[in-house]
C-alpha cells in the first residue's frame, strides 16, 4: 500500500546503495526529486548498520593484504638467509659490510678439520655441524651484529661499535661454547678465528686483514683467535 501511494506521487522505493551509500538506510523513499527522503534514525543505529554491512568486506581486504605482506617477508628472508645455517648469505652479509664504519670490527671463522667430517661420515654429518655452529654463533652475538656464512665452512661476523680486542674476547666465548655444544660427529672440529678493525680503508680491507689473521691462527696450531697485525695479543 505504501509503495502504491508513493508510486502515485511519482516516486518509488530505492535501494540505499543506489541512492547514497554513505548516508542512507537499507531502503529509502524517493519522491522523484533525485534524492531519497531520509527517515529519522538514531545515529548510533545507523553507524552500527553500516558497520555490519561493510565489515566483512573490510576484513577480507585486510586478510588479503596481510597474506601478501607475509609472502613478501618470507621471500625477502629466503633471499638473505642461508637455509642450512640460518645465517646471512654471503651476498647479504657483504652488503652489510659495505655499510660498516670506522671503529666497527669483523671476524672470519674457519672450522678446523671440517673436511674430515665430510670425508669420514658423509655430507649429512657435515650439514649437522654447520647447523650447529650457525645456532651457536647466533646465540653468541648481539642482535645488532651481522653473522653470515661466507662460503663452505667459513663464517663471518660484523660487530658495529666493538673494538677488535672486545670482539676477540667474544670469539673466545664462542669457542668455549662451541666446545661444549658441538655435536658428537664434530668432536675434533675447532675454530680458527681472525679479527680486524674497520678503518678508513673500508670493510673489505678489514675482511682481508681478518682473513690473514685467521690463517695465522691456523699456522700457529689452530683453535685460537688472532687479532690482525697485533701478534702480541693473539689469544689461545
Amino acid at each position: 500500500m505504501l509503495a502504491t501511494f508513493i508510486h502515485d506521487l511519482g516516486g518509488g522505493l530505492v535501494s540505499a546503495r543506489l541512492a547514497d551509500p554513505a548516508n542512507t538506510l537499507p531502503m529509502d523513499v524517493s519522491l522523484g526529486l533525485s534524492e531519497p527522503l531520509l527517515p529519522y534514525a538514531d545515529p548510533v543505529s545507523v553507524a552500527a548498520m553500516r558497520l555490519a554491512r561493510d565489515l566483512p568486506e573490510m576484513m577480507e581486504d585486510a586478510r588479503l593484504v596481510i597474506r601478501r605482506l607475509q609472502g613478501e617477508v618470507q621471500s625477502a628472508d629466503e633471499a638473505t638467509r642461508d637455509p642450512l645455517t640460518g645465517l646471512l648469505t654471503r651476498r647479504a652479509w657483504m652488503r652489510r659490510l659495505a655499510e660498516a664504519e670506522a671503529g666497527d670490527s669483523v671476524c672470519l671463522i674457519d672450522l678446523d678439520r671440517f673436511k674430515s667430517v665430510n670425508d669420514r661420515e658423509g655430507h649429512s654429518a657435515g650439514d649437522t655441524v654447520l647447523r650447529a655452529i650457525g645456532a651457536v654463533l647466533l646465540l653468541s652475538f648481539r642482535q645488532a651484529d651481522s653473522c653470515g656464512r661466507y662460503g663452505g665452512d667459513e663464517l663471518t661476523c660484523l660487530t658495529p661499535g666493538l673494538s677488535a680486542q672486545a670482539l676477540a674476547q667474544r670469539c673466545e666465548v664462542l669457542r668455549a661454547q662451541w666446545e661444549q655444544q658441538r655435536p658428537e660427529c664434530a668432536a675434533a672440529v675447532g675454530l680458527s678465528i681472525g679479527v680486524a678493525t674497520v678503518t678508513a680503508e673500508g670493510g673489505r680491507a678489514a675482511l682481508q686483514s681478518a682473513d690473514e689473521a685467521m690463517y695465522r691462527a691456523k699456522r700457529a696450531g689452530r683453535g685460537r683467535t688472532v687479532i690482525a697485525d697485533v701478534s702480541a695479543q693473539d689469544i689461545e
